[in-house]
């Protein structure tokens, strides 16, 4: 989002929206979304801290990792494509 809000010039919210929306869409699961829900569970006794360490947390944040990696990849290259060719 970081990249496309300063070009969205009055539509900022929808950007919001449609990102969000997407990552509900496809079930992904987000680092710091996860951690709350995760921090309330450890909270209320229902899950251990250890568990949700490695059952939500670890694996939300290597997928944001690799996630974002592969985005900024696509994004950085449709931005210098032309010059490279």
């Amino acid at each position: 989002m970081v990249w496309m809000l300063p070009n969205a010039r009055g539509s900022e919210i929808w950007v919001i929206v449609i990102a969000t929306y997407m990552i509900a869409l496809g079930g992904f699961a987000h680092v710091v979304v996860g951690s709350m829900e995760a921090f309330l569970l450890v909270l209320a006794g229902e899950v251990a801290i250890v568990d949700a360490l490695w059952g939500c947390l670890l694996p939300a944040f290597i997928g944001n990792v690799l996630g974002g990696t592969v985005l900024f990849s696509l994004l950085a290259y449709g931005q210098v494509r032309q010059e490279i060719d």
